[in-house]
């Protein structure tokens, strides 16, 4: 028997992975370009992570350099000293509505009493930037428990490690001399034009009210072009793609006002 022939996975009239592409499958490419492998999406925020480029015990000789820098050891004495922290007392960002997320805490390595776990592991997060035509990444530093979650404290730790490192891998010396971040265009991933599919719909409705509730409500459009109970990921379409997801859209449309004459 020959080898069954299996079709592609479709949305709507396009051929996913390759006319279709979700969130996770860019960040996926934008990591990949960058050299890295890709880790995880985050559940609680737009982005995702690579796995680690590199892990550092924070030995005597970094803590000193941390210190030396504005990143030092906090007591906790509420914490019966199970817990060491890490502060970073460098300027923060101002931001009036939280206070600054700029502390790690390591525990206690399992089943020592006065060993502390001081593990971290420098990543880069990413998330789609649609102003700045492709995908951001930045430099993360994340320990084994609690991590801060600011970008600057993130970013000096990071940099600190890896100027201290003259080993360390080009994409994590890349990362640790930028501003904070780079930049992965569509262009660099072969897909310029791009565009998220409820940005085409827009323009394919052009901002008439009616349309956009019909799309809303689930009852004409497919694929849909938002987020619903039923399609839970956002879809991204290449340029050459488009014209085939509107004319659907707009054969749909011209259905739904044929059904209504009398």
């Amino acid at each position: 028997m020959g080898n069954k022939v299996v079709s592609p996975p479709m949305f709507g009239p396009l051929v996913v992975g390759q006319e279709a592409l979700t969130e996770s499958d860019l960040l996926q490419k934008a990591i990949a370009f960058k050299g890295l492998e890709f880790g995880y999406l985050y559940s609680d925020r737009p982005g995702a992570s690579s796995k680690p480029i590199k892990e550092y015990v924070l030995d005597n000789r970094l803590l000193a350099v941390l210190a030396s820098l504005g990143i030092r050891q906090q007591l906790r004495p509420d914490c019966y000293n199970e817990i060491f922290t890490l502060v970073d007392n460098n300027p923060q960002e101002n931001n009036s509505d939280f206070l600054p997320s700029n502390w790690w805490n390591f525990r206690l390595v399992e089943g020592q009493k006065s060993k502390f776990d001081l593990r971290i592991s420098l990543c880069a997060s990413c998330f789609i930037h649609f102003k700045k035509c492709g995908i951001v990444l930045w430099p993360t530093a994340n320990g084994c428990y609690v991590s801060a979650g600011d970008r600057l404290p993130n970013r000096r730790m990071f940099e600190i490690l890896v100027e201290s490192d003259e080993s360390a891998p080009p994409i994590a010396k890349e990362l640790a001399s930028s501003d904070g971040e780079i930049l992965v265009t569509w262009a660099d991933l072969g897909l310029t034009g791009i565009r998220a599919v409820n940005s085409l719909f827009a323009e394919f409705s052009n901002g008439r009210a009616l349309i956009e509730q019909l799309a809303l409500s689930d009852r004409l459009f497919n694929p849909s072009p938002y987020l619903s109970y039923w399609q839970k990921v956002q879809w991204f379409v290449t340029e050459p793609a488009q014209p085939k997801l509107l004319q659907v859209w707009k054969e749909q449309l011209d259905g739904y006002r044929s059904s209504l004459s009398i």
